[in-house]
């Protein structure tokens, strides 16, 4: 972590929506699978549940321990050294950079609010790293580079915008919760 004054760091866990809300189901019901699974072979297998316990227990931790690491997804911001880098972060901690431009490379940053949707509707691509599409702290950037508009969705903090209206005075503050 960075000690400088215009350093700000904040990270958001996806909300359970869309693709990864069929994902959480569906491991649900594998859950539920195995569960049936191992009482109908302490059924099948006359009681011998202390046998069939010392192994499907231990497997069942393991399974719901590897597999919930699928389904959490945290999106790191971060402003730092006039950047801002996006990360995604699986559920080690361990991130992957999505997103690494100058703060000063984007033409705007600003609420995503329906008063700026004409400014960000017409880009080339749209990625929205958002841990909730509906947060009020929603704020866009966009970012005009070789001919082709980027638009970048991310969840704001006030030291955040702080460190960004320094670096980028094309920032757009509103006061957020955060």
């Amino acid at each position: 972590m960075e000690e400088s004054v215009n350093y700000a760091e904040y990270t958001v866990t996806k909300k359970a929506e869309g693709k990864a809300l069929r994902k959480r189901i569906w491991l649900i019901v594998l859950y539920l699978a195995v569960i049936a699974a191992f009482v109908v072979a302490v059924i099948l297998t006359s009681g011998a549940a202390a046998i069939w316990a010392t192994v499907a227990v231990p497997l069942f931790i393991a399974l719901v321990f590897f597999t919930q690491r699928m389904v959490k997804e945290e999106r790191k911001y971060e402003v730092s050294n006039a950047k801002l880098v996006i990360s995604e972060l699986n559920a080690g901690g361990k991130g992957k950079v999505v997103s690494d431009d100058l703060v000063s490379a984007y033409s705007i940053i600003a609420p995503a609010t329906e008063e700026n949707r004409e400014k960000w509707e017409k880009a080339d691509e749209t990625k929205d790293f958002r841990g909730d599409s509906k947060s009020p702290d929603s704020y866009f950037a966009r970012l005009d580079k070789d001919g082709k508009s980027t638009v970048i969705f991310f969840e704001a903090t006030n030291k955040m915008l702080k460190s960004m209206k320094f670096y980028n005075r094309n920032t757009e503050v509103v006061t957020v919760r955060h």
